[in-house]
């Protein structure tokens, strides 16, 4: 017989793994989408509507700003092209994100500046 410590240790070590499954299947679309892939597109987007299902909220906002900071690391068409697929898995995951956006580049650039002084 199991040892229920074992399996209450277990079941919060996989605790995670959602947002980390839901994170590369969204890497895996974004890259997609700047090769053009249609078929591999429409694949990735059911698998990434299947990983945002299974977040938390806790989880989905964790993944709005991950997805935000992939997308402020872009140029401007690349990141217009990701928020075009985003918005095809779910509008408003793609809303949210577009509005963190502004949010992340600033703190990059604030990162990076104190960075450079620090150096």
């Amino acid at each position: 017989m199991l040892d229920p410590e074992i399996i209450r240790n277990s079941a919060s070590a996989l605790e995670p793994w959602p947002l980390r499954w839901a994170q590369q299947t969204f890497a895996a679309l974004l890259e997609e989408v700047t090769r053009c892939g249609r078929i591999s597109v429409a694949a990735l987007r059911t698998s990434a509507r299947t990983s945002l299902t299974r977040l938390s909220v806790d989880d989905r906002g964790r993944l709005d700003r991950w997805l935000a900071l992939q997308l402020a690391t872009l140029s401007a068409v690349a990141a217009s092209n990701g928020l075009g697929a985003l918005a095809t898995v779910d509008p408003m995951l793609s809303a949210r994100v577009r509005m963190k956006i502004p949010q992340v580049a600033s703190a990059l650039i604030g990162h990076h500046q104190r960075a450079t002084v620090a150096a």
